[in-house]
C-alpha cells in the first residue's frame, strides 16, 4: 500500500534519538557532519546504489519537518514499505513493543466493538500482571496497584488498527540510554524495561509450565514459576487472549534506544492450551497468600458463647465469586461489635490476611473491624 507521510504535527513528533537509533540498528553508517548544515549524514548501500539520510542535530531547525518527512520516505524506498509502516516503527524506536496476534485466522475478520474492547482489556490485564510482577512476584494480584504500576500503564500505547483484526501492537516507551556502553541495564533497570523484561520472562516461564505440567500431571510447574512473574492473573489473561484468537502469539522487541542483551522472542499460545492456563489460575489463587483484603462478611459462628468468647469465630463472606468461610481471632477491642454482629445478624466490615490451611481458610491480622447500617444490601 503507497502511503505517504504528510501530517506536520505526527512528523515534528518523530524524535532525534529515535532516527537515529533505528538507523544504527538497521546497519546505516554514520559519516559524520554534513558541511555547514547542523545535520549529521548517514549512508547505506543497497540495491546497487548509496542512500543517504541527514538527521538533524536539534529540533528546532526551521526544516526540521522536512528533514524528517525525507528521511520516512528514504527508508521507506530502501525497506520496500509502506511510509505509514515506516512511521510508526520509527514512532516506536523509542519503546518495547509488544505485538498479539491471532495464530489461526481471526486477525483477518474486523472487531466490533464489543470484541475490541475484550482485547485491549485482556491486554491491559496481561502488563498490569507483569508490571506487578516486576514489583513483587506472587502467585495472584488484587485489590489495587502502585502508583508506579499506574504510571506505566498510563504510558503504554496501542497502535490504531486494532479493530480490524485480532491484532494489537503495543508501544512502551522507555528512557533512551545516552552514552552508556551497556545502557544501564545490568546495573538500574527503569521500571518500564523491568515491566517488559518481566513479562518475556514470565511468558517463557509459563510455556514452560505447560509443557511440565503435561507430562507431569500436576500444576505444581506454575507455583514454582512464581519467582519468574507467572501469576493467576497473567495465566487468566493469556489464556483468554488464546481462547479469543483461536491461538495467540505474543512478540516482544526491545526498543531501539536501549538495546537490551536479551534476544527479542515470540512465544505462541495455542488455544488448546486456554483451559490448562485457567485451571493453573485458580490453583495458584487458591494457594496464594492474599495480604490487606478489603472484606465485607457475616459473623456465622463463635468458637464460645458470648459471654465466654474468646476472639475465635467463623465469618462468610463473597470472594472470587462464591461464599467462603473464614476462621478468624479477632482482638478483644472489638469483642463486643463482633457479638453484637452474631446476634443481630448484622454485616461487618474489615481489613485482613487471607492464607489457606489444608483445605480451610483462616483470615489473620483482622483490623478496622466496623458494623455496616442494616440499610446496607
Amino acid at each position: 500500500m503507497l502511503v505517504q507521510i504528510r501530517d506536520q504535527v505526527a512528523l515534528s513528533s518523530l524524535s532525534i534519538v529515535n532516527l537515529r537509533a533505528y538507523l544504527t540498528a538497521r546497519g546505516w553508517n554514520k559519516e559524520g557532519p554534513w558541511g555547514e548544515r547542523p545535520a549529521t549524514i548517514y549512508t547505506k548501500e543497497h540495491a546497487g546504489r548509496q542512500w543517504d539520510i541527514l538527521v538533524p542535530l536539534r529540533e528546532t531547525i526551521a526544516d526540521y519537518v522536512q528533514s524528517m518527512a525525507e528521511s520516512v520516505a528514504v527508508l521507506a524506498a530502501v525497506e520496500e514499505r509502506s511510509q505509514l509502516d515506516v512511521f510508526h516503527d520509527l514512532a516506536g524506536s523509542g519503546s518495547d513493543v509488544i505485538r498479539m496476534r491471532s495464530m489461526n485466522g481471526v486477525v483477518k475478520e474486523p472487531l466490533s466493538l464489543r470484541q475490541s474492547t475484550g482485547l485491549l482489556t485482556d491486554a491491559y490485564n496481561l502488563l498490569t500482571s507483569a508490571a506487578r510482577a516486576a514489583e513483587n512476584p506472587r502467585a495472584a494480584y488484587r485489590g489495587t496497584f502502585s502508583a508506579e504500576v499506574g504510571e506505566y500503564l498510563d504510558n503504554v500505547w496501542p497502535l490504531p488498527g486494532y479493530h480490524k483484526g485480532y491484532d494489537l501492537t503495543l508501544h512502551s516507551p522507555v528512557p533512551a540510554g545516552i552514552g552508556q556502553a551497556d545502557f544501564g541495564d545490568e546495573f538500574v533497570m527503569p521500571f518500564p524495561r523491568r515491566a517488559t523484561y518481566t513479562l518475556a520472562r514470565a511468558l517463557d516461564h509459563t510455556s514452560t509450565a505447560i509443557a511440565d505440567a503435561i507430562h507431569q500431571d500436576t500444576l505444581d510447574p506454575f507455583a514454582q514459576a512464581v519467582e519468574y512473574g507467572v501469576s493467576a492473573n497473567l495465566c487468566d489473561a493469556v489464556a483468554e487472549l488464546a481462547k479469543k484468537g483461536r491461538g495467540i502469539a505474543i512478540e516482544l522487541v526491545w526498543a531501539d534506544v536501549r538495546p537490551s542483551t536479551v534476544s527479542p522472542d515470540q512465544f505462541p499460545f495455542s488455544a488448546n492450551y486456554a483451559d490448562i492456563l485457567e485451571e493453573a489460575a485458580k490453583f495458584l489463587r487458591r494457594n496464594e497468600p492474599s495480604f490487606d483484603e478489603q472484606i465485607i462478611a457475616q459473623v456465622v459462628q463463635l468458637e464460645r458463647q458470648p459471654k465466654e468468647f474468646d476472639g475465635k469465630a467463623i465469618i462468610l463472606s463473597m470472594r472470587d465469586a462464591r461464599l467462603i468461610r473464614l476462621k478468624v481471632e479477632f482482638d478483644r477491642a472489638v469483642y463486643d461489635t463482633v457479638i453484637q454482629a452474631f446476634r443481630e445478624h448484622s454485616w461487618i466490615r474489615l481489613d485482613g490476611d487471607i492464607h489457606l490451611v489444608g483445605t480451610r481458610h483462616e483470615l489473620r491480622n483482622p483490623r478496622n473491624v466496623s458494623l455496616i447500617p442494616e440499610t446496607y444490601g
